[in-house]
């Protein structure tokens, strides 16, 4: 069985996200977020960063979200969610999957977690200072994209939704989504109403 390290509210949502919707028998194993178990030597071990997401299947480990992402479409499934990236279809699904945790994911969570989730002495104020001169002309490019389609690479649900659909909330909860950016905004409804994007969420 796989096994998933998770905290909540954190990138490893989108492997169960993913998981979900591949409908692939896991296990989670809950960690806190800036914990001491993430810092032990044990967990330092599988993912060199302490951070999560972490992938144990049958004694392989494997960590960053991406590479965790590509991998369990690769073996689990049959590749629909991401296509063949010689393919245009494929090549642009991994074009947005990048944008969205590169561009999207970065500058939103830069803005939430220096401005709210850590201690002042630990902010960086150029970081949001960036972010909110940045995230409006990101999300212009989503805004731009969606216009005739439901789905960010193509009129069909792909992994690219699941980096994106992890975004866009903290995007929102930032202040940066709404009434200025309408496609957007129903396309984070669109995703936040898939029933695999609810289970990973409550977990």
């Amino acid at each position: 069985m796989l096994t998933i390290y998770h905290a909540p509210l954190t990138r490893s949502c989108r492997v169960l996200w993913l998981a979900e919707e591949l409908g692939l028998d896991y296990r989670v194993e809950p960690l806190e977020l800036f914990s001491a178990a993430m810092t032990s030597p044990e967990f330092l071990a599988m993912s060199p960063m302490g951070k999560v997401p972490v992938l144990m299947d049958d004694g392989f480990v494997l960590w960053e979200t991406l590479a965790i992402m590509e991998y369990l479409v690769a073996k689990y499934s049959d590749g629909a969610l991401l296509p063949p990236r010689d393919t245009a279809q494929g090549a642009t699904t991994v074009q947005w999957m990048e944008f969205g945790e590169n561009q999207l994911t970065v500058l939103a969570s830069e803005i939430v977690v220096h401005d709210g989730i850590l201690p002042p002495e630990r902010t960086v104020p150029a970081l949001i200072e960036r972010g909110r001169a940045e995230l409006p002309r990101v999300l212009g490019i989503v805004e731009q994209a969606l216009e005739g389609r439901d789905y960010i690479a193509s009129n069909r649900f792909t992994a690219a939704d699941i980096v994106l659909g992890f975004a866009l909330p903290i995007a929102q909860h930032a202040g940066f989504l709404g009434p200025d950016t309408p496609r957007t905004l129903a396309y984070h409804e669109r995703l936040a109403a898939r029933p695999a994007y609810q289970k990973a969420m409550a977990l």
